[in-house]
């Protein structure tokens, strides 16, 4: 039996009535949708697939509507019963859509629900993969400047420097995120790296505006002691680098759109970091080994590109990140310590 949690307020239906209706002629007898309108309604909706006995766990959405499920499944009923409860899936169509590409989801929701509800109904069991996760565990400044405790589970993640400066622009506003936009972005990026040359020293003041913007989007560094598998990062000098303009982890092999492949050194025992101080000229160089799934460590002279089993990071004093795990926004995290986390059934109809 199946039961399907949907976000009536998210970017993607805020425009589509009858959704619920769709789905639930979808589903028949096999399945319940429940709308959860805030992350508040998402646990009662779970607990009552749970009371249930509901099998399969759907997210309409991506990456980010998946990353909401299960990490409040996590905190109700812990990490070890949630990665066994349930059989989760996303349905695609997300802004971000990883773990979607990663199951290799083949339809549009409707199409993926009613399939696995027929399997369901004809008692053929579906495919099933176990999905490697992350932990990651830190600091957050909430209510000014109260410090808390931060913990997610997640599977791809840009925790700061050019990766994580990117989803702001793009986020912004309340346009589509597809290929096109996302190759637009890239461009702004690589075009205020080339042009932040033509301002330097006395010609800085002459900077355009246009230019001083784009350059805090997509440059913005992280101050920031970094430690992977606890050794401190160091650079070409042998000193402990500092400054962070590329800083991300997935436990997966992740595809951005079929524009960038990266991160193929995560296999579900190990993570695959990026992280040191790669300079305009360098990712110029490497991008076109970031597109195509390569590893590009031996052409970094301050960074890191390869497997990992911890990622920890501390920020200076006076900095902050702000992750994209899943991609969604998290703000004023002081520190983390990414690891490996559970496995998490999912199911590929």
């Amino acid at each position: 039996m199946i039961g399907l949690i949907i976000n009536p307020n998210s970017r993607k239906n805020r425009h589509r009535r009858g959704r619920v209706a769709r789905f639930e002629k979808v589903l028949g007898k096999r399945g319940r949708v429940i709308e959860t309108p805030s992350v508040d309604a998402i646990i009662p909706a779970l607990k009552t697939f749970a009371a249930e006995g509901r099998r399969y766990w759907i997210a309409d959405g991506g990456d980010g509507a998946l990353h909401w499920m299960i990490n409040e499944a996590v905190r109700f009923f812990g990490a070890a019963r949630a990665a066994e409860a349930a059989v989760y899936m996303p349905t695609g169509g997300g802004s971000v859509d990883f773990v979607a590409k990663y199951l290799e989801l083949d339809g549009d929701p409707l199409t993926l629900v009613g399939r696995l509800a027929d399997k369901v109904a004809e008692r053929h069991e579906p495919a099933i993969r176990n999905v490697p996760s992350l932990l990651l565990q830190g600091r957050q400044v909430i209510y000014g400047d109260e410090p808390t405790e931060f913990r997610r589970y997640g599977f791809g993640t840009a925790l700061a420097g050019y990766g994580a400066n990117f989803y702001g622009p793009l986020y912004r506003g309340e346009g589509k995120h597809g290929p096109a936009e996302i190759a637009r972005h890239i461009a702004s990026a690589f075009g205020a790296a080339a042009m932040r040359s033509a301002f330097a020293g006395p010609l800085a003041s002459l900077k355009p505006k246009v230019l001083r913007r784009a350059e805090d989007d997509y440059l913005r560094p992280l101050r920031a002691e970094v430690q992977i598998d606890g050794a401190a990062l160091r650079g070409e000098n042998g000193r402990p680098i500092l400054t962070h303009t590329a800083l991300n982890c997935s436990s997966l092999p992740l595809n951005l759109a079929e524009i960038m492949r990266v991160f193929p050194k995560a296999d579900g025992s190990q993570m695959h970091v990026h992280a040191g101080n790669v300079s305009a000229a360098e990712m110029a160089r490497v991008f076109p080994g970031l597109m195509t799934g390569r590893s590009v460590n031996h052409l970094l002279a301050n960074a890191y590109d390869g497997p990992a089993k911890t990622l920890e990071i501390t920020c200076r004093d006076g900095d902050e990140m702000t992750p994209v795990i899943d991609g969604e926004l998290f703000y004023r995290i002081t520190s983390l310590k990414v690891t490996m986390g559970p496995m998490f059934r999912m199911v590929s109809p």
